[in-house]
């Protein structure tokens, strides 16, 4: 018992002292937790920083942060630096999202590829130099697919519009659009309306939207992009696009969702230029802030529909858009680039060009941009990392330019189902009609490549060119076919003039002089390939654009009388290409005239010379380019007349761009198409324009079923024209220097005259003189060192040495005394001195002194 209260005793005391210790300030007991000792110091059963009330401020009990970037496990988590979810979507451990872009664009309704319809073989590689193609493009698609799904990287596809317009399998799009088909197949996510969709206007262009939408094939879905398209809701012309709006088949954009974290927007606009060259879209435009090369935009609008896009929910913005990258990477998609905020991409269309760099792409601030080409010649890829956390794309994409050709065995079903499209063509529209087929039956033969301007402009870097290569041999084939069939029309309507008469009693039997068509609209070339069968369809895609006023496809012939002034303007215009003052699309390929011009004058000033060519000279060969007193053809317009009628011809196109083109170009530059009383057409009206179209045959009076039965007038369809001109050729010329021996054979099928169209003929030494034969226009220079006309543009001091002074001299003057012309001391060059003396006397030259000169007789100042 003593030693239990000697327990308890001691035990009462630790207690009191304990009490005595808490209650005493001034020995060392402490009254609040200690909060780095890892012991309940207070009793309050919370230990160091658990215990809130008296730690929470404590410096050890301060919450630790991780440092994403020192390689720690700052806050003892166990997790270091990124792998910490306290790191996530900061900018040390940004959200990253990759994803790549798979784009086309203005494919032109290449089903069946570019080159040789002849020759085209998708399923097989190693066999044809054709490229393009459906069934190719398909394979390539689906192979980036499957390789990005097998990576768990998501894809997008798009095209940037002009799907429409180059092929025959355009006659189709009415009822089962073969491009929208393909699409909708393919399964994109967007595709752009580009300027030639509306080639047909805009009722057209609904009409085919509408077509592939209820097509139970087809059954179109896909988003159509238009951001900046503007109807007229006062006119009823635009009604079906509205529908098409209004029922959000036609949008300014469409979201993809990637993931619950990423979305993707991709809009589309059309361009400024691909907007002026779509006269026949009226009344629909397209809104535009701003103009090329100018520094000071507002882009007000602009900049509120990518934030529209943003709001919308979309963190990487792509822009689909139709208006254009050059290959120098210079064009209004990177203008738009540098001056708008919060476009990542820009997948570009409508130049027909691939950006000229070792990727094919280039980046400007935050927007990379690409470009695909033309024609469906390439897929363009764009493998991207989009980072999340600061809303915008990583550096260091990986751009791939994906080449369509002939090492690329193409998809089989989407063959097949490009093959029913072609049977559809021959036995609905080729054969009924013109007793012709798409592909199977060859319609002539070459020997060569007739290029196009777009062949030699775009050709690989470092490609030398020069003003001539903007005259294609293409387009004076086209502008020639077109010429001589009208006249041959013209020609055989006088041969049954009253039944003519009868059916049109102001019918015009005036022949047509000249032929203008704009480079612009010649697209495809014709290609040799394997065999140089020739067929319909390479005819066709030459010159495939555009509808005329009978809603039929193809652009029709117009013609209407101008001055020799005013066609002295439109060569003047031509020279300004040379330079790049006029874009080289503009250039105006002329049939029946040959001009020689000074590439060192003035502005618009340039043209010194035009000689007009006989009717009966339908390859404008340089027989109506030799002087008249050596046997050529050729006479000499004077340019200074503003009084004598020419009848002209251009197509619908050119005609619909004369009232822009007569305000860009101002007053001083005026062209003012006429009838053949000499009265002013108003170019802007409709009605007025389409009286101008060529009847391709007068003699039928082609009536309707109507009661009374009304006219239904024959437009000559410039494609039919070029098809018309290019059977009836020979199919064999007499043997001559420049032709190939294929062409000199007797064949049973006509050949396109390489010594006419291919300045490749020339034999060795004599380029210059044998490009003076192939092409229309000749720098003054070189022309007058072989021809020394004055009347030509040809000045004093330029003449060969010991030249024939009983002859031409090099002024077109005849001397008189048959003296020899004496040029230079040693008289081996052409003398550039100024002063040139015959035997006789008698002084040439701009160095000489002026004043009469008696002794030849003509009292002429030389």
């Amino acid at each position: 018992m003593k030693r239990l209260l000697f327990l308890l005793t001691i035990l009462s005391m630790s207690f009191a002292f304990i009490a005595c210790d808490d209650d005493d300030d001034n020995n060392n007991n402490p009254v609040n937790e200690i909060c780095d000792n890892q012991v309940d110091d207070d009793g309050d059963g919370l230990v160091d920083c658990l215990d809130v009330d008296d730690c929470a401020t404590h410096a050890s009990c301060q919450a630790q942060v991780e440092d994403c970037t020192d390689g720690v496990d700052n806050d003892g988590d166990e997790l270091i630096d990124c792998a910490d979810d306290d790191c996530a979507n900061t900018v040390a451990c940004p959200m990253l999202k990759h994803i790549t872009v798979i784009g086309t664009s203005d494919l032109h309704s290449h089903l069946m590829g570019v080159g040789s319809a002849y020759d085209y073989s998708p399923l097989t590689t190693g066999d044809d130099d054709t490229k393009s193609g459906l069934a190719r493009i398909a394979s390539v698609i689906n192979n980036i697919r499957s390789a990005k799904d097998a990576s768990g990287i998501p894809h997008i596809t798009v095209d940037s519009g002009d799907f429409l317009m180059g092929d025959m399998v355009d006659f189709l799009s009415g009822t089962q659009p073969p491009v929208m088909h393909f699409f909708k197949l393919m399964g994109y996510d967007s595709v752009t309306l580009g300027n030639h969709d509306f080639d047909w206007t805009p009722g057209g262009t609904a009409f085919i939207i509408n077509a592939a939408v209820t097509n139970p094939t087809i059954q179109f879905d896909i988003p159509l992009l238009s951001a900046n398209i503007v109807t007229d809701a006062t006119s009823t012309a635009d009604d079906g696009i509205e529908a098409l709006i209004a029922g959000n088949i036609i949008r300014k954009y469409v979201i993809k969702e990637i993931d619950d974290d990423f979305s993707v927007g991709i809009y589309g606009v059309m361009g400024i230029e691909a907007d002026t060259n779509v006269p026949q879209a009226a009344p629909v435009t397209w809104w535009h802030e701003h103009s090329p090369n100018q520094d000071d935009w507002d882009t007000t609008q602009y900049q509120a529909l990518i934030n529209e896009i943003e709001d919308a929910g979309a963190n990487m913005i792509i822009n689909a858009g139709h208006a254009g990258s050059n290959s120098d990477t210079l064009g209004e998609d990177r203008d738009i680039a540098g001056a708008v905020d919060g476009i990542d991409v820009i997948m570009s269309g409508h130049r027909h060009q691939l950006i000229d760099t070792p990727d094919g792409s280039a980046r400007f601030g935050e927007t990379v941009i690409i470009a695909t080409g033309r024609y469906g010649e390439n897929v363009s890829q764009l493998d991207l990392t989009f980072n999340l956390t600061e809303d915008k794309l990583q550096t260091g994409h990986v751009a791939t330019i994906h080449k369509i050709d002939d090492t690329v065995a193409g998809d089989p079903v989407m063959a097949a189902i490009m093959d029913g499209y072609i049977t559809a063509i021959d036995e609905e529209v080729l054969l009924p009609n013109f007793g012709m087929t798409y592909s199977a039956t060859p319609i002539a033969h070459t020997t060569f490549d007739v290029k196009t301007s777009e062949d030699i402009f775009y050709a690989p870097s470092g490609t030398t060119i020069g003003p001539y290569d903007i005259e294609s041999p293409a387009g004076m084939l086209i502008a020639d076919a077109q010429r001589a069939t009208m006249n041959g029309i013209i020609q055989m309507a006088g041969s049954q003039a009253a039944t003519v008469l009868a059916i049109n009693p102001d019918y015009d039997f005036t022949p047509v002089s000249y032929v203008f068509i704009e480079t612009g609209a010649v697209r495809d070339p014709i290609m040799a390939g394997n065999t140089g069968l020739v067929t319909t369809a390479d005819a066709f895609r030459m010159f495939p654009l555009g509808i005329g006023p009978d809603m039929l496809p193809g652009y029709p012939m117009l013609t209407f009388y101008l001055t020799p002034k005013e066609i002295g303007i439109i060569l003047n215009m031509n020279t300004e290409t040379f330079s790049g003052n006029v874009p080289f699309e503009y250039y105006m390929v002329p049939s029946g005239l040959r001009y020689i011009y000074n590439e060192d004058a003035g502005q618009f000033n340039k043209v010194r010379a035009v000689v007009s060519c006989p009717l009966d000279n339908i390859f404008t060969t340089i027989d109506c380019l030799v002087p008249t007193t050596a046997g050529g053809t050729g006479t000499i317009l004077d340019l200074s007349d503003e009084t004598t009628l020419i009848r002209v011809s251009v197509d619908y196109y050119v005609a619909l761009l004369l009232p822009q083109a007569r305000n860009a170009i101002g007053e001083n530059l005026t062209i003012d198409p006429k009838d053949k009383n000499g009265n002013i057409i108003i170019m802007s009206d409709p009605i007025a324009v389409a009286g101008l179209r060529f009847d391709a045959s007068p003699w039928n009076p082609n009536l309707n079923e109507d009661d009374p039965p009304v006219r239904v007038f024959p437009e000559l369809k410039a494609w039919i024209s070029v098809i018309q001109f290019i059977v009836n050729l020979p199919d064999a010329y007499p043997a001559g220097v420049g032709y190939s021996d294929a062409e000199l054979i007797p064949d049973n099928i006509p050949s396109i005259p390489r010594r006419i169209y291919d300045a490749g003929s020339a034999p060795a030494g004599e380029e210059g003189n044998w490009n003076l034969g192939v092409f229309r226009n000749m720098e003054e220079t070189p022309f007058c060192s072989s021809q020394f006309n004055p009347a030509y543009g040809c000045g004093d001091g330029v003449a060969l040495c010991a030249e024939a002074c009983d002859s031409n001299d090099f002024r077109g003057q005849v001397c008189v005394g048959g003296g020899t012309l004496v040029c230079s001391a040693d008289c081996s060059t052409i003398d550039t001195s100024g002063c040139c003396v015959d035997n006789d006397n008698d002084t040439y030259g701009v160095n000489c002194d002026a004043g009469p000169d008696s002794d030849d007789n003509d009292n002429t100042v030389h």
